[in-house]
């Protein structure tokens, strides 16, 4: 005699039954596995919840922090700022700190303290405005520690980088100041032209750049004809 077709309905109470034994026989391991689970999900919870606090208190001080320099001594907004960058230093606060504290250091004197700082803080000398002031203060760090040609070279990063006109042809006037201040005559004078160029031409500055750049360029030459003078009264 032919056995009945199975409905979908006995199969699926077929199915239920086998789960439940399943179940049943593995009922230690479900629990560990659902208690892991669980763990997890509270562990990815309270991370993001404390990332949220932490986020919202680095704020907090740092809209505290913001002008303290102007208000209180240099020594002792380093100290706040070094505190801060403890507890602080991977928040989107941070950079600002390390900006801020770069710029104590220099004016409590401690240029030589003020150049690491400062260099963390760089990001992207393109747009970000917190880079470029960084930029700057480090290039004033390098120069007060005597250090020109580091100087030199970030203040022609800022001006090679910038896509501010402000803030490329304040980076490039310290390399062709500080390379005019080195002798490089010639070099200072190709980076006053330069700015001369990127300058418009109803500008005042533009006359100002191409005048020093003709004054290097008259320097340069009668400093090689003075070398050959001597050079000859030597012969």
């Amino acid at each position: 005699m032919a056995q009945p077709h199975s409905s979908g309905e006995d199969r699926f109470v077929a199915t239920s039954l086998q789960l439940l034994n399943w179940a049943q026989r593995h009922t230690r391991t479900l629990v560990l596995g659902l208690g892991a689970v669980a763990i997890l999900v509270f562990g990815v919870r309270y991370y993001f919840d404390y990332q949220h606090r932490v986020r919202e208190a680095a704020a907090r001080e740092m809209l505290g922090l913001r002008g303290q320099l102007q208000v209180r001594n240099a020594d002792e907004v380093v100290e706040l700022l070094r505190a801060f960058l403890i507890q602080y230093a991977g928040t989107s606060h941070g950079q600002e700190a390390r900006v801020l504290l770069a710029e104590a250091l220099l004016m409590a004197n401690q240029a030589g303290a003020a150049i690491e700082p400062a260099r963390q803080a760089i990001n992207d000398l393109r747009e970000d405005l917190l880079s470029i002031r960084a930029a700057f203060l480090l290039a004033a760090a390098h120069e007060e520690v005597g250090d020109t040609a580091a100087a030199i070279d970030v203040y022609q990063q800022v001006g090679e980088s910038a896509q501010a006109r402000l803030a490329k042809s304040r980076g490039l006037e310290g390399a062709a100041r500080l390379r005019a201040a080195r002798g490089e005559l010639a070099a200072a004078a190709k980076i006053y032209e330069r700015l001369a160029e990127l300058t418009p031409e109803d500008a005042p500055a533009r006359a100002f750049y191409e005048t020093r750049a003709w004054e290097l360029r008259a320097s340069g030459v009668r400093a090689v004809e003075e070398a050959e003078e001597v050079a000859l009264e030597g012969s």
